[in-house]
């Protein structure tokens, strides 16, 4: 049996149709059961692949299940976008604004040209346990680098989120896998942690997760861009606020990210989708 699937980057940079963050889409999830999608997320190995599936209400236009290599997350940013992008092209609306449903909720996404945006979950928050100086040791730089208030935040996926003090120790940054697992770890298991600096509307981040016991660093992050609207939003940010968020700069694959947040306290997330394969694949 055949399944057809695209890859499409995400957050990409001007007309840089290779930068982004890559995602595989599967036109049609139907007829493949978890086992089947976590094998082909891990055949891909990308940061995550997706699957479209019909909705199970009439709330939402299309199912998407996250994978991961290793895992099925309940949202991602940039599995969502990518895929409302493939699902609109599917479809064929004439509007380019859908409801996507995930295991996080119902995710209203929209376009304007190539530009998709999400609309994010009411952020939740807990503290970390881990002082400033653990986090230090836990990321290889100074305590003096590590800023006020890190925090746990969940629009979709939980994260703790670590502002840093200067961009040398965003720059430094090198995490250790145990240390991490320690004091970044999730409510569902997984250690995930984003730091950021902000110079005035420009914010450089770098978000770090563990994949089988292995660091790995995120080319662009949706997720941790709606989990640091939502520290904003919990540290008192003036609104309406809107960011440029520049990732993967370290390790060469740049991606623009864009965060807004409005008077009503609402969180949105966008950035360029681009296709740029398609192909298919035999069960």
């Amino acid at each position: 049996m055949f399944h057809r699937f695209r890859i499409v980057n995400v957050f990409t940079c001007g007309e840089d149709r290779f930068s982004g963050n890559p995602l595989a889409v599967f036109e049609d999830g139907r007829g493949l059961d978890d086992r089947a999608m976590q094998q082909l997320a891990l055949q891909f190995n990308l940061s995550e692949t997706t699957f479209i599936l019909p909705a199970s209400t009439a709330e939402a236009d299309a199912q998407v299940r996250i994978f991961t290599p290793a895992f099925e997350m309940p949202f991602a940013g940039h599995p969502v976008l990518g895929s409302a992008h493939v699902v609109f092209q599917l479809q064929k609306k004439e509007n380019p604004h859908l409801k996507l449903e995930t295991r996080a909720g119902i995710i209203p996404v929209w376009a304007e040209n190539d530009i998709w945006s999400l609309q994010c979950k009411t952020p939740t928050y807990r503290a970390p346990e881990a002082t400033p100086q653990q986090l230090a040791t836990a990321l290889g730089i100074r305590e003096s680098d590590i800023g006020p208030s890190p925090l746990f935040v969940n629009t979709g996926t939980e994260q703790l989120i670590v502002q840093l003090t200067n961009r040398d120790g965003l720059m430094y940054c090198r995490p250790k896998a145990a240390a991490m697992q320690q004091f970044a770890t999730n409510r569902q298991g997984l250690a995930q942690l984003f730091v950021w600096v902000r110079d005035g509307s420009l914010v450089q981040g770098r978000f770090f997760y563990l994949d089988r016991g292995v660091i790995v660093e995120d080319f662009g992050t949706g997720s941790a861009c709606a989990n640091l609207g939502g520290w904003l939003l919990a540290n008192g940010a003036p609104r309406p606020l809107s960011l440029d968020i520049r990732q993967g700069h370290i390790i060469k694959r740049l991606s623009n990210l864009k965060l807004d947040i409005n008077n009503a306290r609402q969180v949105f997330v966008s950035g360029r989708v681009v296709s740029v394969g398609s192909g298919l694949l035999s069960l």
